[in-house]
């Protein structure tokens, strides 16, 4: 595993996060809605099944919003291992709807959190998302909509 953190790396990695923050008021004119964590009762350690299952949750929100949109960090535990997703999304559900829709899905893959989004000036959930993207060729980034 190679971590580096040169200040090309650090810049990109601000850069990221700048315009995440960004994206949604921009695209939707509305900021984000949802911070959302999912880890794994099991050992995920490969970024294409990882996708395979924050996609299925996804697609289950879709059936209900099919407006709902937003960004996906891979992030490694701290052995390097295992992989959990953290989520910043735009809905139009609320956050009861939204986060019974997390659960149903998650719960039988692992643990879940989903908390409202608030936007902060000096250091917010986007920033925690954006702090190890491209560290290993496993704390990626992916998006995620209806286009």
């Amino acid at each position: 595993m190679i971590y580096t953190n040169t200040d090309k790396d650090y810049n990109y990695r601000s850069g990221m996060g700048k315009w995440m923050k960004d994206y949604s008021l921009k695209e939707k004119g509305k900021d984000w809605d949802f911070c959302v964590g999912l880890s794994y009762r099991s050992n995920i350690n490969q970024t294409l099944t990882a996708k395979k299952y924050w996609m299925k949750l996804y697609k289950e929100i879709y059936k209900v919003d099919n407006s709902v949109y937003g960004f996906v960090v891979d992030e490694l535990d701290k052995f390097g291992k295992n992989i959990h997703h953290h989520l910043i999304v735009g809905s139009e559900l609320d956050i009861v709807s939204f986060s019974k829709i997390v659960s149903n899905n998650w719960d039988k893959r692992g643990v879940n959190w989903v908390d409202r989004y608030l936007r902060s000036s000096k250091w917010d959930m986007i920033d925690y998302m954006c702090k190890h993207i491209n560290k290993t060729d496993r704390n990626v980034m992916d998006v995620f909509n209806s286009l």
